[in-house]
């Protein structure tokens, strides 16, 4: 894999260069591997879970969505990272799936172990991750280049229904999750349409911000400052976006270079920001807006990337 030239001695005039050439992956690499990945996809809508780790329901696959940088248009050139959120049927509550996700984790990968088509792409390192949502991870290898690609998975309640319209869901489906009481993030990814969403229909351009955010982040900033306490990168991303906002009134034209210093010098001020979005709720259900300003008021923890 070819080394990208380094950013800091690209000129301002060459940035958007630089993103074309060295950070957009190729049309043809991204068909590839969403082929491949398309196996998993299929895979996982016809697989049911029932009668086996407690599980005394029946729970269908409904959707399978592409999330993180895949799912939402921002990914690196060369990456070969796939996350997928499987939402689920069957359930009624966001504790009813917290009760039963590593149940389902489990025959996920007694299933998987066992799946022709997967095994033809050479799967290796199969996997439970631990963390804020425990998922199944593992590596198959493209159906052309045998590249490896390494598939992460997350089982979900679907709480949002058959489809996600651009403008607000339900206000009980937010006090509902407020009245779950999960630790902060556990169960977003029933939430990852609309994430995926908030991101996906951006202007081009800042995408192309976005991921050269990401390149300066991970390739100039991680490498260099390895015991520094970093942000997490989704909250890198969402900064980039509040700064174009703010900066450009949402305007698709503008510089690479100014967007990327205004992210930097934000990033610099830190413990002055509080950035938060209205897009898919309002404050009108009163516990939706006592939860919101009660949570505006928390002391500040900083988040680790690690």
């Amino acid at each position: 894999m070819a080394v990208p030239p380094e950013l800091f001695v690209t000129p301002a005039s060459r940035l958007n260069s630089f993103v074309t050439d060295c950070l957009h992956p190729s049309q043809k690499w991204k068909k590839e591997v969403l082929e491949t990945v398309q196996t998993v996809e299929q895979f996982l809508r016809e697989q049911s879970f029932q009668g086996e780790h407690g599980l005394d329901q029946e729970l269908g696959v409904l959707k399978v969505v592409k999330v993180g940088s895949f799912g939402n248009g921002t990914v690196l050139r060369d990456s070969s990272e796939v996350e997928l959120v499987m939402l689920l049927s069957g359930f009624h509550s966001f504790q009813e799936e917290a009760r039963h996700h590593d149940d389902i984790l489990s025959l996920l990968c007694e299933k998987l172990r066992y799946c022709q088509d997967l095994l033809s792409l050479q799967l290796q390192d199969l996997r439970l991750v631990q963390g804020v949502h425990s998922a199944v991870a593992f590596t198959i290898q493209s159906w052309e280049t045998a590249e490896p690609i390494t598939v992460t998975i997350v089982p979900a309640y679907r709480v949002l229904g058959p489809s996600v319209p651009n403008s607000h869901p339900s206000p009980e489906v937010y006090v509902s999750l407020i009245k779950a009481c999960g630790s902060p993030g556990r169960f977003s990814p029933s939430f990852s349409e609309l994430q995926r969403n908030f991101v996906k229909h951006r202007p081009a351009k800042l995408k192309s911000l976005l991921r050269l955010v990401k390149h300066w982040y991970l390739e100039c900033v991680k490498s260099w400052c390895l015991r520094a306490e970093l942000p997490p990168l989704y909250a890198l991303e969402l900064l980039t976006i509040y700064a174009w906002e703010v900066g450009t009134q949402e305007e698709a034209c503008f510089g690479l270079d100014s967007g990327l210093a205004t992210v930097m010098r934000l990033l610099q001020q830190y413990k002055l920001l509080c950035v938060y979005w209205t897009d898919y709720y309002t404050f009108q259900n009163p516990i939706i807006e006592d939860f919101v300003r009660k949570q505006l008021k928390k002391e500040r923890v900083h988040e680790t990337s690690n």
